[in-house]
């Protein structure tokens, strides 16, 4: 790294623009004030030529044609900084796009249809697709990605330790036998079901004018179809089109797209905490890398530091997320600005999201199973077996099953003679089902479970 990057992360407000960026530089494409307006001059440039397709516009020639895309395709820092110079003295985002691009159609023989720009638009309409789009090619692009990534790193570790008895806990106690591969089996299982829902997942657009209605398109031209004319219109940018809109497109649709992320995080952060305890019980041990310090001052140390950053920025991730959810399904009367900087901060809670899953993968490729100690600490648990006893003698219709039981062992640590002398006084050391039966076996379908879960994604 040269000494004007670290200078940089060194002077950055945000640790995703400082620290961590190079973790999550590819969010800028979508997230960024330059991608933003990128964006905007796609939607603008997009809409002028729904309107030669409509005949509202002189036709253009393919090589106007071609002029209108590269204003978005060719798009630039210098061509950044032009829009930002205009926005500085006319204080206002969308119309900087809108002169923008007809300062530079004015240099072409496009110069005779500069006034179309914008045409019967205002800046929600702009605004609202190039967020729905930024978000929709972040989905598409970054995050069902990431999030496959992950769970196939989780799969396959499932399927690696398929086989490998675990001690479960419920209510943090020792309880009965399950697999470390069924453990992590479990959250493939979550986890693809919201990727699922990801990858359906459409996002909404508008295209109405003022307050929703289109009013002063059917008022010049009321010869011309708007509803479906603005409705192809988003359809076409890859949205759906919805019509009972304000000046604004309601944030509902945005919303539920996050409480996917949301969700996803969720069940990330339950991963992330039971993986930390896990290597605490030293179900798991973490590789070691040469270089790395885990403590100032305990050379000894290893710390799970992947999945306690991962914990911190989901937290803070879905935090964001709650208050855009709190905050953006309101809007008085038909428009207040008050939302605009909220939606800024947008890629901040999906470069949080996108931070802690890199983080958490990073964290599960340095596990590896303590085996040797798992077998030990469950091979020493003969009482684990005695759920099966009673579940036996109720089979008999012992009424007391539970109760006896309980009595024998509630609170205790018992041996393989001791689970023995209980078969015997029952009379059931001849039940070859219990009396073949470790505590290593003692974990039901677990194996089964694991590995006919289909683990490819």
């Amino acid at each position: 790294m040269t000494q004007d990057f670290f200078l940089f992360q060194g002077q950055a407000i945000t640790p995703l623009d400082g620290r961590n960026f190079q973790k999550i530089k590819n969010l800028s494409q979508y997230f960024s004030e330059f991608a933003l307006t990128k964006y905007r001059i796609f939607i603008e440039t997009e809409y002028l030529k729904v309107l030669l397709k409509n005949k509202i516009t002189r036709n253009f020639t393919g090589q106007e044609n071609k002029i209108i895309s590269l204003l978005s395709d060719k798009f630039d820092e210098k061509s950044f900084v032009e829009v930002k110079k205009i926005e500085e003295e006319i204080v206002h985002d969308v119309k900087a796009v809108e002169y923008y691009i007809r300062s530079k159609l004015e240099k072409t023989s496009l110069k005779d249809v500069t006034s179309f720009i914008h045409f019967g638009m205002t800046s929600e309409d702009t605004n609202n697709l190039a967020y729905a789009l930024i978000l929709k090619d972040f989905k598409e692009k970054i995050a069902e990605a990431e999030l496959l990534q992950l769970i196939n790193q989780l799969a396959q570790m499932a399927k690696k330790y398929a086989d490998i008895p675990l001690l479960a806990r419920t209510h943090g106690q020792p309880a009965v036998g399950t697999t470390v591969g069924k453990e992590l089996a479990n959250y493939v299982y979550r986890l693809r079901k919201q990727l699922l829902k990801l990858r359906k997942f459409r996002f909404e657009g508008k295209c109405n004018g003022a307050v929703g209605n289109n009013n002063a398109l059917k008022t010049v031209l009321p010869e011309k179809n708007w509803l479906k004319i603005t409705s192809d219109f988003v359809f076409g940018l890859g949205l759906d089109p919805n019509p009972y809109t304000s000046q604004i497109l309601y944030y509902d649709n945005f919303l539920e797209f996050f409480q996917i992320i949301s969700l996803v995080n969720g069940i990330l952060h339950d991963l992330c905490v039971n993986l930390w305890i896990y290597v605490m019980l030293e179900v798991f041990v973490q590789i070691k890398k040469e270089k790395e310090v885990g403590s100032s001052t305990m050379p000894q140390k290893v710390n799970p530091i992947n999945f306690e950053n991962a914990e911190g920025n989901l937290q803070l991730a879905n935090g964001m997320m709650e208050f855009f959810e709190r905050k953006l399904t309101h809007s008085r009367l038909q428009r207040d600005l008050s939302d605009s900087t909220i939606r800024r901060n947008f890629g901040e809670a999906m470069g949080y999201s996108i931070l802690a899953w890199k983080n958490l993968m990073i964290g599960l490729e340095k596990l590896s199973v303590n085996e040797n100690r798992l077998k030990a600490e469950i091979e020493n648990r003969w009482e684990i077996l005695t759920e099966a006893i009673q579940t036996t003698l109720r089979l008999k219709n012992d009424k007391k099953a539970y109760e006896k039981m309980k009595t024998l062992v509630r609170g205790k640590t018992i041996n393989q003679d001791e689970y023995k002398k209980i078969l015997i006084d029952l009379g059931l050391d001849r039940n070859k089902n219990l009396s073949d039966l470790t505590p290593s076996k003692y974990i039901g379908y677990a194996t089964e479970l694991t590995k006919q879960l289909n683990l490819k994604t």
